[in-house]
């Protein structure tokens, strides 16, 4: 019996996962359950004594080395909500790559005010200075043209910083 409800269990978590996989090849947006909540994230607007710096890059078929030179780098505070988002995403919340576009259905007003942004420089760098105590996903992309064709993806990492720490990362797959 117990045999049974494991086996329906994971039944039903792969076509849920089936399911999600299907919205964002086919760009249907995707529904998230959890609440996107401001107070939860103010603190992300107050200076604190962290740094966190790093690069970003993916490697192509041949072996080149493309960096996030120019694009943009994100700090999320980690909440419920950003969790949920970045497990859709990228299928786990720890480090991940997505090369697939999510869409989803309800972006909440404001959600991108309680981010930060910088941009990498010409070498792929990247650095957040003075970030307050937290735990936060730092998110780029790194895409490059073959042809017509759009390759490389989003990079993303969960990183926590406390004390004045300063933290460095590397985003790639």
């Amino acid at each position: 019996m117990q045999m049974s409800l494991k086996f329906t269990k994971l039944i039903v978590i792969s076509c849920f996962a089936l399911l999600l996989a299907s919205c964002a090849q086919m760009n249907t947006p995707v529904v998230q359950l959890t609440s996107f909540n401001p107070a939860e994230v103010a603190f992300i607007k107050n200076d604190g004594a962290n740094t966190i710096s790093g690069s970003g890059f993916m490697r192509q078929q041949g072996g080149n080395v493309v960096t996030c030179a120019g694009a943009d780098v994100f700090l999320a505070p980690v909440t419920a909500f950003s969790t949920e988002r970045t497990q859709i995403i990228y299928g786990n919340t720890q480090k991940g790559t997505s090369q697939l576009p999510v869409v989803f259905a309800n972006n909440p007003p404001g959600y991108l005010e309680y981010m930060r942004t910088t941009r990498c420089d010409a070498q792929g760098n990247f650095v957040f200075a003075k970030v307050p105590d937290g735990e936060y996903f730092v998110v780029t992309r790194v895409i490059w043209q073959v042809g017509y064709t759009q390759q490389g993806g989003q990079l993303m990492e969960r990183v926590t910083v406390a004390g004045g720490e300063a933290k460095a990362i590397v985003l790639s797959p």
